[in-house]
């Protein structure tokens, strides 16, 4: 909870101090006041028990959102003890059950998944995902975090609204605890100057520019290889300081 408040703040809450108080409860307010709500599940659990949680949330508060974190931790009691077939048949029905939901009740359901174990720094693809090809196949988008051990971004491998693909870098804001697209990015700043940062466009074809402010950067249907990321990222570096 102290993370989502510095987050929601986007600056380093006011403790420590008793003068905070007033501004700390004020902020408490504001947050209490956002149309979020937390299922009381943790550790191993019955999928048919935050199906039923989930339904209420819709149902009452209207929910359209819904996060799931994380697959595996979730099923770790129904799998106690099975062998590796038995937890992939678990992890199918329960993604089958996800999908029927997020269909019957036209809400969006994220869930995480965590991936195969991998060498260290190696790019993370849709065969990483750990389990059955059930995840991926039933998902309308897939995005990856990818950590190459010298930067982070998050990668879009599958995309069933237009087929856009393509990456975002990531980069630790400390201030606010949150991750923004530039380095040293004041979210608090509603105009900034820059010039457009390139993208990456689809393969064969030049690098194009997008304005900050707009969404993910378009790419082929083809891996983004490392040296296109390379050249995006120095880009977006370049821009920041400009």
């Amino acid at each position: 909870m102290h993370k989502l408040l510095q987050q929601f703040s986007r600056e380093p809450l006011p403790v420590g101090k008793p003068e905070s108080i007033d501004s700390l409860n004020a902020l408490a307010d504001r947050f209490q006041n956002l149309p979020m709500y937390f299922m009381k599940f943790h550790g191993g659990s019955d999928i048919d028990d935050v199906l039923d949680a989930m339904d209420f949330a819709v149902y009452v508060n209207d929910v359209e959102h819904i996060i799931l974190d994380n697959m595996q931790f979730m099923l770790s009691r129904n799998t106690a003890g099975g062998s590796s077939f038995d937890k992939f048949d678990i992890q199918d029905i329960a993604i089958e059950k996800f999908r029927k939901f997020a269909t019957e009740h036209d809400v969006h359901v994220t869930l995480v998944c965590h991936p195969k174990k991998e060498e260290e720094g190696a790019r993370l693809g849709i065969n990483s995902v750990y389990g059955s090809a059930k995840a991926t196949q039933e998902a309308d988008t897939v995005l990856i975090l990818q950590n190459d051990g010298r930067r982070k971004f998050i990668e879009v491998k599958k995309n069933r609204f237009d087929g856009t693909l393509g990456m975002s870098p990531l980069f630790f804001e400390r201030k606010s605890g949150r991750y923004t697209e530039l380095p040293d990015l004041d979210p608090n700043q509603q105009q900034r100057t820059v010039k457009p940062a390139p993208v990456l466009s689809p393969a064969g074809g030049k690098i194009q520019a997008r304005a900050l402010s707009s969404r993910s950067p378009r790419a082929s249907s083809t891996q983004v290889s490392d040296e296109e990321i390379d050249t995006h990222w120095d880009s977006m570096l370049e821009n920041s300081q400009d």
